[in-house]
């Protein structure tokens, strides 16, 4: 459709495209009657997998915040302790909004300044509680079953 002599440039400036069109200053994530779900994970390589490196990588962490029925955004963090992961939240996420989270205690705190805080025990292997209503969105690994 635009006339570009190959793949690979077509698909280079269509991304180009899509992130001229985002917003510069995107609004927040949720509202009034909204649910937004919170969840970190660390991302990188361990010491089995590597082949040349003298030293295991560095692990990332990272944040997702998810409006249901929505977008998402994710974001580089520090660390997983409540100040960091607060300036996120509360800088992302409308403080209207259903925050749902596991039960990590860095998200105590933070849920007290949303209008609603509901959170699963994953350790107890909870995924899913009141009907369905409460989760986050990852489901438990298939090896685990």
């Amino acid at each position: 459709m635009l006339g570009l002599g190959s793949y690979r440039t077509a698909w280079f400036m269509c991304h180009r495209i899509r992130e001229a069109m985002n917003p510069a200053t995107p609004g927040p994530l949720g509202g009034e009657s909204k649910i937004v779900e919170s969840d970190e994970t660390v991302i990188g390589g361990k010491a089995k997998n590597r082949a040349y490196a003298k030293k295991e990588p560095k692990k990332h962490a990272v944040l997702t915040l998810v409006e249901r029925e929505g977008h998402s955004r994710s974001f580089h963090v520090a660390n997983v302790k409540a100040k960091t992961l607060r300036e996120k939240i509360v800088t992302t996420v409308s403080r209207k909004s259903h925050l749902m989270t596991d039960e990590l205690v860095s998200y105590t705190s933070v849920g007290k300044e949303f209008a609603n805080h509901s959170s699963v025990n994953h350790s107890a292997d909870g995924y899913v509680r009141l009907g369905g209503f409460v989760h986050i969105t990852h489901q438990k690994p298939a090896f685990l079953l």
